[in-house]
Formats: structure tokens, sequence, C-alpha cells
């Protein structure tokens, strides 16, 4: 059977100030009237039941979690003691889901990612399922054809060609061999990328077989792997809380990118035939409001722009009024405790934000 973890433990800094640790991205609204969490439920429709899936997120957001997805079952959100990247989660996970389904699949989505259409999306994660049950060796990615030469994404060299699964040989599928996993490139190397046409942006989706990944860390991260192992063997002791605290804490901060994908033989990846956006920036997320006829955009209750352009204004309380005059191509973001002003398209320097305030003491604000 196919189950669904949904990552929801990261922090969104390149949104301050409106992303927190606190009440990271995912938590928010930024395309319709659903946060980035409930949408990437709803996109599931009715593929994957509410019974099979999680929710990974951190200790302290899971009352924030819960209240936002209530209609999950008990027991749906799975609270990491402590932040440790995603390759303990994902662990933690598999490790879950095999007490319940020996021989499950497992899909593993990000929180914080703007996807259309969603029967697309359903419809790939059943080819990638169909492609695992095929070899169940095989650890299944999506690749977003890149459309400029973005520096923010990891990239995904394509090796040879992977033939679909007869009930999806219908040639709409590009399926590859994963020749090599990228870091993210100067703009220069980007650009290299871009006009070989045999890169992919990674997107952060996985598919594969629960067991399989647990074999994969035990291949390639056995530290990981021993003390993922000393959690599953303490699943039904009254001592259970007490390891999975023990035992999560002492596990290296690493990715599953870094601990198995770069390493994997059996990695493959599917070129995305849908729309997807990680939106990880104030610029990514001025493309989901409307602009006017200066391509300003006013996703605010009270926002006057004078004699300004290519600016976007974002606030919440309806009695403060925003007014930008005379300026070109700035973000503005307000909340109760802080005002970001930024030129839109320096995300190196938005990036370093959290980093500044937390060498000046300013931890409240993070």
């Amino acid at each position: 059977m196919l189950y669904a973890v949904i990552m929801a433990g990261g922090s969104g800094t390149r949104l301050w100030p409106e992303s927190r640790a606190a009440w990271p991205k995912q938590l928010l609204v930024i395309e319709g009237d659903r946060t980035m969490l409930q949408a990437t439920v709803d996109r599931l429709g009715s593929l994957v039941p509410l019974e099979r899936i999680l929710i990974a997120t951190r200790r302290d957001l899971a009352a924030h979690v819960q209240s936002q997805l209530s209609h999950l079952p008990r027991g749906a959100i799975l609270a990491e003691p402590c932040p440790r990247n995603t390759a303990p989660c994902i662990g933690l996970a598999a490790i879950r889901i095999l007490r319940e389904d020996p021989d499950a699949v497992m899909a593993v989505l990000p929180a914080d990612q703007i996807i259309a259409p969603a029967a697309v999306f359903c419809e790939s994660l059943r080819l990638a399922a169909a492609l695992v049950q095929k070899e169940s060796r095989r650890l299944v990615t999506f690749g977003v054809k890149p459309s400029y030469p973005a520096t923010g994404f990891g990239y995904i060299e394509r090796g040879e060609a992977v033939a679909p699964p007869a009930t999806f040989a219908d040639g709409a599928w590009k399926i590859h061999r994963v020749a090599r996993f990228h870091e993210k490139p100067a703009r220069s190397v980007a650009e290299e990328y871009l006009a070989a046409g045999s890169f992919t942006w990674n997107s952060g989706i996985f598919v594969w077989k629960a067991q399989t990944i647990l074999d994969a860390l035990a291949r390639y991260r056995p530290e990981l792997y021993a003390h993922l192992a000393q959690i599953a063997a303490a699943a039904e002791s009254d001592r259970f809380a007490e390891v999975l605290e023990e035992q999560f804490a002492a596990m290296e901060k690493i990715s599953i990118d870094y601990a198995v994908m770069e390493r994997a033989e059996e990695a493959i990846v599917v070129e995305a035939p849908f729309a997807w956006d990680d939106v990880g920036s104030w610029l990514a997320v001025e493309r989901y409001r409307p602009h006017d006829e200066s391509g300003n955009v006013a996703d605010a209750p009270r926002c006057l722009a004078i004699g300004s352009s290519g600016t976007m204004v974002r606030a919440r309380d309806p009695n403060h009024v925003v007014v930008v005059a005379g300026v070109e191509d700035l973000v503005v973001v307000v909340t109760p405790d802080a005002t970001l002003v930024a030129n839109k398209h320096d995300e190196k320097s938005i990036a370093a934000i959290t980093e500044q305030l937390r060498q000046r003491g300013w931890t409240e604000h993070l």
C-alpha cells in the first residue's frame, strides 16, 4: 500500500519576518485560502487515505500542525524530539510505517511547495509507486525541468533512459537513471546546466519502499541506522519514549540526499509533468498575487503605491496603512513586531537576516 510522509518541520527563514521558527512557511497561506501544509494534504485527494498519511514535524510545532489538520486521525503526527534534518526524519517515519505494513511504499513530500494540477501530481506518484513495485531496490525522485539558471536549487543529472511500467507506457513519461546529484551551483554553472538540457532541479520529492530506504541507510550511514534500529526494537516497550528521545538526539544531522541519494546505485529520476514551486523567497510569493498596471503587488488590507513599480507589500493588520512612494523592486513585509524592506532581487541578503539577528542577540524575532 502507498503511504505519504509529509515533512513539515522546516523553518522557512527566507520568508522572514512572516515565517519564523515558531510559525514557519508551511503554516502560512501563500496561494488561495489554504496553508501550504493543508494544501499538501488536500493535493493527495483519494490517492492516499487519511489513515495512511503521516505528518513529520518538530515537537514544538506539533500543536500548530494538529490545529491545521484536525481531520486527520489521532497518531497522524510524527513528532521529532529535536531537529535532525531529513535522513533521521525519514528513517523514523519508515520504522513507523513498517509496523503497519512490511511491504509499504512511502511517498515523501515537503509541506512547503506549490504543485499543480493535483490530478497530474497524483498520477505521477502512481507511476513512481509502480516503478518501485517493479523493482524494489529503486529510489525514485522527481526532477523539475529548469526554466532559468537557478542557483538556489540542487540539480540532478540524467543518465540512461528507463522504460516505464507497462500500464504507463504511453510515451508521456521521461524516466532516467540518476547520473549524478549536483549541489547548488554558481550562476555560470547553472547556465551550463540549463544549456545542456540533461539536468533537472531537485524537487525533494521521493517514492520508495519503506524497507528499502532503511536498508539504504544501513548500508550508507550505519551509525545513523544503529540508532534507528534501537528505536525500532523499543517500539513495543514501555521505555519507547525514553529510547526515542535518547537515540534520535544522538543521530547526526544530515539530509537524505547526502546520506543516501548521492551514493545510491538505484536512484531513478522522473521529470515532473506538473508545475512545481518551492516558494523559497518573497520574489516567488509575488507570483501568486495580483499585480497592478505598474507591477506592484498589494497583499495587504490597506496599501497605497504612489509612483512605484515592481514592489510587493504584504501585511495582515486591517488597521495598518502601508504606503510606498517613488520606489521600485522592493519587498515590504509588515508583522506586529518586525518589518522587512529589501530589494526583492537580493535573495542572498534576505537569506542572511536570521543569522544577523542571532548575532545581535535579537532571538525573540527568529
